[in-house]
């Protein structure tokens, strides 16, 4: 079973969303929080420190976790926590970011489970 992690960076009350490029088939164009598949001997922590580091230059220390589950062989995490640094996108994978509320998000083409998780921040009040 391969493992992934994402992201999810918070500041007052907006999410930041990255856009996907056509460096992947699934979602292209479409919005999601930083965040990949686990290199060989990864834990699902240092996935999404590395994950979040490559794709936006941002400094993650997870701190909670929002939601696990399975999707096609792979067991995701989906990590709450605090960060540092100045956004810088890997362009091959990347080609937008903003931050969002949780009115402008939801209205956004979501790729996998961010819809159900800006759903869950928005309930418990961190959106």
């Amino acid at each position: 079973m391969v493992l992934a992690a994402s992201g999810i960076i918070l500041e007052n009350k907006k999410i930041l969303l990255l856009q996907r490029s056509n460096y992947t088939e699934m979602y292209a164009g479409y919005w999601g929080c930083p965040g990949g598949r686990a290199e060989k001997g990864e834990t699902a922590e240092q996935n999404v420190i590395r994950e979040v580091k490559e794709e936006c230059n941002l400094n993650f220390s997870p701190t909670k976790i929002i939601k696990t589950g399975i999707w096609q062989e792979r067991t995701y995490y989906r990590f709450l926590g605090n960060w540092s640094g100045e956004i810088i996108i890997q362009e091959e994978e990347v080609i937008d970011y903003n931050w969002f509320s949780f009115d402008s998000a939801i209205k956004l083409q979501l790729s996998f489970d961010y819809k159900e998780i800006l759903e869950i921040l928005h309930k418990n009040n961190f959106l």
